[in-house]
Formats: structure tokens, C-alpha cells, sequence
């Protein structure tokens, strides 16, 4: 009874996250049709965690001795970074601009050459704030430049600059850039969610009808008796 109740409780766990998910992704979608707002306007007029998938303009000067790659990333079927870079935007905000993905070669000590920003720019994309890893968010910063990082933990980041950065990342959205941007806003899908609810019920029905026929199989051996 404890085990089927547990199999029932993660099954209306996931079956909630989904129905959570299905309302983010219909936001996201909202967002995207938006006209680009400035950031400094889209961070007075919302809080930071309603910015994931917001479109903005912003202006820029890139820095060349800050820059980082996410280690294990893929993007069809190939493994690699994600190549980042720190800005200093025109309203002082420090912020993450995602140069994209960038495949990693045979050898992991060599890391791969990226075309990094050298000139101020404005460009109009998208923020974005990742999923943090449930089993392990330490920065994981190696020396260098670039430094490859295990994962984007803003505030690991910040102390380490010495400056604070704002929590988002900035993924432009552009003709002809030279790297692919992967779009992953959530860490997992709400029909992902849906699958595993129904994974949970099916167990829990599962053990339901074994312990059903192991009690009737009880319950005649010692009627016989």
C-alpha cells in the first residue's frame, strides 16, 4: 500500500509539472510574437523570472578576456560548448551574450577557436535564464581564455568578476551568425512530464492488479483449508 500510494503521489507530481510546463510554453510563445523591447525597459517593466523568451534590443561592448565555454553541450547529434562572452551594456548592466555552439574537437585539452565580439553592437534577440542542474550548479571555472565552465551559475560568476552580471543570458537573433543557437528555455518538454505521470500510473495500476491476484490466490488457499 506505502509503494503503490508513493507510485500514485509521482504520478500526480508529473501530471502537475506538466500542466506547469504547458502554461510556460504557451508564455514563451506569447513572447516570441512581441515586438523587441529595450532592456532596460523589459527589466523595469517585468520580473526577472517572467524574462526567459522576451525580445529586446540591446547595445553593447563586448570584452575579449572574459570569455566561456559551457562544457558538455550537444546539438544534433554532435558534442561540444556553448561559446559565451561578457558585455557591458550602454545602461552599465553586465549581462552574458550567448555566441553559440561550438563543437569540441578529438583532444579535451585543446579547446576550440571561436569567433569572438570585438566591436560595440546593438542587436535585437532574446533572454533567457538555464535550468539549473538538480545534482550539481558549481561553476566549475578553469583558467584560461576562454574558461571552460561545468555549468552558467550567474552567481558563481559574479563573485568571481568581481562585478555583478545580471541572472540572463542574451542569445542574439540574427541573419548569417556563424554559429547554431540551440533553444532550450526548459529543461524538459510537458509531454516529457505527461510520459512519466503515465509511466507512474501504469506501475501503480501494475502493482494494484499483482497484489489483487496474489490476495485472491490467499484468500482461496485458506477458504480450501
Amino acid at each position: 500500500m506505502v509503494v503503490f500510494a508513493l507510485l500514485v503521489k509521482l504520478g500526480f507530481w508529473q501530471l502537475g509539472r506538466g500542466e506547469e510546463k504547458q502554461r510556460l510554453e504557451a508564455s514563451l510563445a506569447a513572447r516570441a510574437q512581441m515586438a523587441p523591447l529595450s532592456l532596460a525597459v523589459a527589466l523595469e517593466r517585468y520580473p526577472m523570472a517572467e524574462l526567459t523568451g522576451l525580445r529586446v534590443t540591446v547595445t553593447f561592448d563586448p570584452h575579449t578576456d572574459a570569455t566561456f565555454l559551457l562544457d558538455n553541450q550537444t546539438f544534433e547529434g554532435k558534442v561540444g560548448y556553448l561559446a559565451y562572452q561578457l558585455a557591458k551594456q550602454q545602461d552599465g548592466h553586465w549581462m552574458l551574450i550567448e555566441r553559440g555552439f561550438v563543437p569540441a574537437g578529438n583532444d579535451r585539452r585543446v579547446l576550440p577557436k571561436v569567433d569572438w565580439l570585438s566591436e560595440p553592437q546593438t542587436l535585437t534577440g532574446r533572454l533567457y535564464a538555464r535550468s539549473p542542474n538538480p545534482l550539481s550548479s558549481s561553476l566549475g571555472l578553469e583558467a584560461g581564455n576562454p574558461h571552460r565552465i561545468q555549468n552558467l551559475n550567474m552567481d558563481e560568476l559574479s563573485q568571481w568578476l568581481g562585478t555583478p552580471i545580471l541572472p540572463l543570458a542574451f542569445q542574439p537573433q540574427q541573419t548569417n551568425w556563424p554559429y547554431p543557437q540551440p533553444w532550450q528555455p526548459l529543461a524538459m518538454s510537458a509531454q516529457k512530464h505527461f510520459g512519466y505521470a503515465l509511466q507512474w500510473f501504469t506501475m501503480a495500476a501494475v502493482l494494484a492488479v499483482i497484489a489483487l491476484v496474489i490476495g485472491l490466490r490467499v484468500w482461496r488457499a485458506r477458504r480450501h483449508q
